[in-house]
């Protein structure tokens, strides 16, 4: 066995090593389906393969041995979840380990043969869907949320691969692009695709840009905007990469700048609008330094956030934000700063009767509806403007009493669920 880059359960190591550290998501661009497979079922079943490790490991390994613990799960994986052979798993660890940790091969060795002989003796016992989730977030989200909520959540987490939405160009063609792609009309311009559908950039339509990527959800902050809104109306979208709001605001025959900080996102949505055939006014700044040369008629802000609620599609996602170094306390806490900052800077963006539609992909009531209560209480022009059950395309629960749209992971579970969004629309008075 080679210890290279082809390898993926080297590559698995690596990227489980990332997640113990709490490093940005290491993207080792390895198309390998095993690959994909062995990490998916790694950070999907991370809770309880610690769990059954730790019965093993007699010394708690040190942060700097992390390395050794992602080769001890990645292991651990194969044989529990993924019905390979055990004495091959142990066999790949234990010759992964000679190169990369050789004073820990006994180690790895003795405690993968353990766990293969108590798993093919059925003493490894099934676990509450619950010990995947890590203990400081399950713990804070008990708060907001009843038991059986959180079980439907981390269901959800593990359901593998997580549905794909197709966002289409022209509404119209929607049963078209069913039968072309083989998937089901979910929402009023989306096709999901449950299972199977393999490279993206294989599917029919995405090399002659007739349709992008967006999650249901995501779509619809610019949803409920459209039936506030004239044709040609001016928009500005704050946060706009990678594009899928842009896309749809420019789909709808609006005038939009598209407003994004970083550089490199920046061109990725460039990218993604150039496949798609559409132009926005793109301006590389940071939106708390934009001013508009005229005040717009709406402002749509999709903050920076925890992104928890898109487990589904980011099982490693809670994993970093509690392993980072910086607690997930704190790392909530510096976003509801820049969000709060955003707020205002959107807010002076508006003409009076203008709309401000902010959303996050988190499930934290911090950057969420406090967030927004919080604005309301500091700017006396803005209102909220309630949403009505009748404007969301997707299971009607999603909208709060007081208004707000909240999708929670496990909402229409039966089409495959989707991200976690919270979403306000305001009104500015004058």
């Amino acid at each position: 066995m080679s210890n290279n880059n082809s390898n993926p359960r080297v590559q698995a190591i690596k990227e489980i090593t990332g997640i113990l550290n709490g490093d940005n998501h290491y993207n080792p661009n390895n198309e390998d389906a095993f690959y994909r497979s062995l990490t998916g079922e790694a950070t999907r079943r991370l809770g309880e393969i610690n769990f059954y490790l730790k019965k093993y490991i007699k010394k708690p390994l040190k942060a700097d041995q992390n390395h050794i613990k992602a080769n001890l799960i990645i292991g651990a994986t194969q044989i529990i979840y993924m019905r390979v052979p055990s004495y091959a798993a142990v066999n790949d660890s234990v010759e992964i380990a000679k190169k990369n940790s050789p004073h820990h091969v006994k180690f790895i060795n003795a405690i993968l043969r353990e766990l293969s002989r108590d798993f093919e003796k059925n003493k490894i016992g099934q676990l509450s869907p619950l010990s995947n989730l890590p203990n400081e977030i399950l713990t804070k989200w008990k708060k907001m949320l009843n038991k059986k909520q959180l079980i439907e959540i981390a269901k959800q987490h593990l359901i593998t691969p997580p549905a794909l939405d197709i966002s289409l160009k022209k509404k119209e063609d929607i049963n078209k692009w069913k039968i072309a792609l083989k998937g089901e009309i979910f929402g009023s311009n989306n096709i999901r695709l449950v299972s199977n559908y393999g490279k993206i950039n294989n599917l029919s339509g995405y090399n002659d840009g007739k349709w992008w990527i967006q999650d249901i959800a995501a779509q619809l902050p610019v949803k409920i905007l459209l039936s506030k809104i004239k044709k040609n109306a001016n928009i500005i979208d704050l946060c706009a990469a990678p594009g899928g709001k842009t896309a749809q605001l420019l789909t709808n025959n609006l005038d939009v700048t598209s407003i994004e900080s970083n550089s490199k996102r920046a061109k990725i949505l460039e990218n993604n609008l150039n496949r798609l055939n559409l132009k926005t006014k793109l301006v590389i700044n940071n939106a708390n330094q934009y001013k508009p040369k005229k005040l717009a008629d709406a402002v749509l802000l999709d903050a920076p956030c925890t992104s928890s609620g898109t487990l589904r599609k980011n099982p490693d996602i809670l994993w970093r934000l509690v392993n980072n170094k910086n607690t997930y306390f704190s790392h909530i806490d510096s976003l509801i700063k820049i969000q709060s900052n955003l707020l205002d800077s959107a807010s002076k963006m508006l003409k009076p009767g203008g709309i401000l539609v902010y959303s996050v992909c988190s499930l934290e009531k911090e950057e969420g509806e406090n967030q927004i209560v919080d604005f309301i209480n500091k700017n006396s022009k803005f209102i909220l403007d309630p949403v009505k059950k009748m404007e969301v395309d997707i299971t009607k629960k999603a909208v709060t009493k007081e208004g707000f749209i909240k999708t929670l992971p496990f909402f229409n579970s039966e089409l495959g669920g989707m991200d976690g969004f919270f979403i306000a629309r305001l009104i500015k008075t004058n």
